[in-house]
């Protein structure tokens, strides 16, 4: 026996076939489509007659899943070798009904009805293998196919199957809405389930899960499609909406495979419950805390970033021996510079990660000892700050030294990258701030401060410092170094600069267009110190290229060296 056959949904076209005796006697009633017991449904129920009447108990019955038998020349076991008829009944669901294909091949004779109706009448006896298939519009609803089967003589062999016809331009036919829609919304995963009936159409490629959100006021939002591209084949999907207190519809759709889509199932509605804020959780304390002192008086703190995102910056805490903790700074960074008293009194530091909404355990406490200041010596001056003036001169200000009656001016100090600290310049001790026009020339400056009591005896310098950038103005220095590479890409071009120009232009000359430089494209400089340009527009010729940085306001440089390649 073959496997079970496949089914196919209908339209609602009656199925009208004429139906004929010919050749073997045709018995009262067997063109009724009698319900099939015994066998589930879609299963064939068979039964084995000792005849071609069909009359009278048959010899035996049994459920196949497929009609395909080939005895030769013999016959099924029970039955004579000739004059022995068969007789497959099956009733189904066909769905929205639809086109199908019934199809036979047969060594006797065969008959093939839906319901009352005959749709193929190969029944007069002929030698020889005989096939023939019908197309027929099957109702919606369930139906009964019956196929009879009579063998006079000779070998007996047959053959049928009804398959449905799944071509767009032929299946007009849409499935039916699928029934028994329900969802339920499970809050421990956040997963709402939606489950339904299976659709009885044979040609069913699968359902489309549909959501659309209930509002408490006003209209519903527009179906939306949850389930994918792809038909889900089974009968439940899981969804997971948003989990923000509201309610939302479910509808599900039956697609043929034909690609027509059946209307939407009843709603299936779940609700999701509001959410809860968590409960802020405390960063971890911060670790790896450090303490130096460049001059001996102040304490230089330093400790390792917290990974967790939501922290906004630290809590600096101080005490000493015998008084309870006090907090002295707070900052978004993860270092800080403290002035304690310089009695020679011994402090613990410990810092704080302070988040939005709560905040860490203390750190592990560093110790820190200041120098005894000695008679007459300034105290080291705080709170250094630096402003620019036109992009160009640094403006610094500070808060007076302690011990001010000692401070008869302030000391300002500059260093850069190429040269250690200088004095640049002197404030009087009322005046609390100094302006200084450094070079432009694209120098990074820091400043730092000490002060100046009678006699000129001088503090320590302060450990805190500030850094200053003069902008460009006029042109920069030219680039320089410049290197051209042939990639698969293009033309890439690297170049090193003095100047921390804003931008660079490139230019090339082609050979084969003469000796003018053309200009190829602006590189804004990305301030990470790596200055790399990809000519993505270079074709196969000689070119040579230059580069010129350009200031702020727009003036470029002189050219840089030229740099040669071949484009292949």
């Amino acid at each position: 026996m073959h496997g079970r056959n496949a089914v196919r949904r209908a339209s609602a076209t009656t199925l009208v076939i004429a139906s004929a005796a010919l050749g073997l006697t045709v018995p009262a009633g067997s063109a009724l489509g009698a319900p099939v017991s015994g066998c589930a449904s879609g299963v064939w129920k068979a039964e084995f007659f000792a005849g071609t009447t069909f009359s009278g108990k048959p010899k035996k019955t049994a459920c196949d899943d497929a009609i395909a038998e080939n005895y030769g020349n013999g016959a099924p076991a029970g039955l004579p070798r000739d004059n022995f008829g068969m007789r497959w009944t099956t009733t189904r669901d066909f769905g929205s009904g639809g086109p199908f294909t019934l199809a036979t091949e047969v060594q006797g004779g065969v008959r093939v009805f839906v319901d009352k109706n005959r749709a193929i009448d190969l029944w007069k006896s002929a030698k020889g293998t005989r096939k023939k298939s019908v197309r027929v519009t099957v109702p919606q609803g369930k139906h009964t196919l019956r196929v009879e089967y009579a063998n006079v003589t000779g070998p007996a062999a047959v053959k049928f199957a009804y398959t449905p016809v799944t071509g767009k331009a032929d299946d007009k036919v849409k499935p039916l809405a699928p029934a028994g829609a329900r969802a339920a919304y499970d809050a421990a995963s956040s997963k709402a389930t939606v489950t339904w009936t299976r659709n009885s159409e044979l040609d069913l490629a699968g359902y489309q899960v549909h959501r659309r959100t209930l509002p408490a006021a006003g209209k519903p939002g527009p179906w939306q499609a949850v389930s994918g591209g792809k038909p889900v084949t089974g009968t439940s999907f899981t969804d997971r909406p948003a989990k923000d207190g509201s309610a939302y519809a479910y509808a599900v759709t039956a697609v043929d495979k034909a690609g027509n889509a059946s209307a939407r199932s009843a709603e299936a509605r779940v609700s999701t419950p509001k959410p809860v804020p968590p409960a802020p959780v405390a960063p971890a304390a911060p670790r790896g805390l450090k303490v130096t002192s460049s001059n001996g008086r102040q304490a230089e703190l330093s400790w390792t970033k917290n990974t967790e995102p939501e922290v906004r910056g630290y809590q600096v805490w101080r005490r000493a021996a015998g008084h309870d903790w006090e907090l002295t700074a707070t900052t978004a960074e993860t270092s800080a510079i403290d002035t304690p008293k310089d009695d020679g009194t011994a402090y613990e530091y410990a810092v704080v990660a302070v988040a939005e909404k709560t905040a860490s355990e203390r750190s592990a406490p560093v110790s820190f000892t200041p120098e005894i200041r000695r008679p007459g010596e300034p105290g080291i001056p705080t709170g250094l700050k630096v402003t620019g003036i036109d992009g160009r001169r640094a403006k610094l200000s500070w808060d007076k030294s302690p011990y001010e009656d000692h401070v008869i001016a302030y000391r300002i100090w500059r260093r850069d990258s190429q040269h250690d600290w200088k004095a640049i310049g002197k404030s009087g001790s009322s005046v609390l701030s100094y302006t200084d026009d450094p070079a432009v020339d694209g120098t990074t400056y820091e400043y730092a401060l000490s002060a100046v009591a009678v006699n000129e005896r001088e503090g320590k310098r302060s450990a805190q410092t500030v850094r200053f950038t003069p902008e460009f103005r006029g042109a920069p220095q030219p680039p320089f170094g410049l290197e051209a590479q042939d990639t698969p890409q293009g033309v890439k071009l690297y170049w090193r600069s003095l100047d921390n120009a804003p931008s660079f232009h490139i230019y090339v000359q082609k050979e084969h267009e003469g000796p003018a430089f053309t200009f190829v494209g602006a590189f804004r400089n990305p301030g990470d110190g790596r200055l790399e340009f990809l000519d993505t527009n270079a074709r196969r010729d000689r070119l040579t290229y230059y580069v010129v940085a350009v200031s702020k306001d727009g003036v470029e440089s002189g050219r840089s060296n030229l740099a040669r390649v071949e484009k292949r």
